[in-house]
């Protein structure tokens, strides 16, 4: 059985990173375990995640950080904006690459979706080994029929399947 890939999910207090991990988890595309979403819970101090969450960050196929976009008090967006700020910082120096989703309930899951599909699609260009051609691929002869590599199988069927 492949090892899952994990999709990091953080964000500052309230914005739901918890809420929408469970919610990837429960897609029926996901069920075959090569996918699992982990939400990194920062509490509401940044120190609290650096040492564990930055190797699972690193570790991570793609990081989504929540947006500021959920309603609450105007203190408390004040709070959230300070805290987004420290995290992306913190995501920049351990060099993590992120993508913001945005959206309240269905839509947020859509567009989180959207987003791995995005790492697919991008993933699908490459063979297994990393030795695609930079040339376009309309300039190459590909079989896929003859490949039988299954991780160059699933990121294709990945992509195909966020589309």
């Amino acid at each position: 059985m492949p090892v899952p890939q994990t999709i990091a999910v953080l964000g500052a207090p309230g914005t739901g990173p918890g809420e929408l991990a469970a919610a990837l988890n429960r897609q029926a595309a996901w069920a075959s375990g090569a996918l699992r979403a982990v939400a990194l819970d920062a509490g509401t101090d940044i120190p609290h995640i650096l040492p564990d969450a930055v190797s699972i960050l690193r570790g991570a196929t793609l990081t989504l950080l929540m947006g500021l976009d959920l309603p609450c008090a105007a203190v408390e967006q004040g709070l959230r904006e300070a805290f987004d700020s420290r995290l992306r910082t913190v995501l920049s120096e351990a060099s993590v690459r992120y993508h913001v989703v945005y959206g309240n309930g269905p839509q947020r899951l859509q567009n989180a979706l959207l987003a791995i599909g995005s790492i697919a699609n991008e993933a699908h260009q490459e063979s297994a080994s990393g030795n695609f051609s930079p040339k376009h691929a309309t300039l190459r002869a590909w079989y896929c029929e003859k490949c039988s590599d299954p991780e160059c199988e699933h990121r294709l069927f990945s992509a195909l399947v966020g589309r």
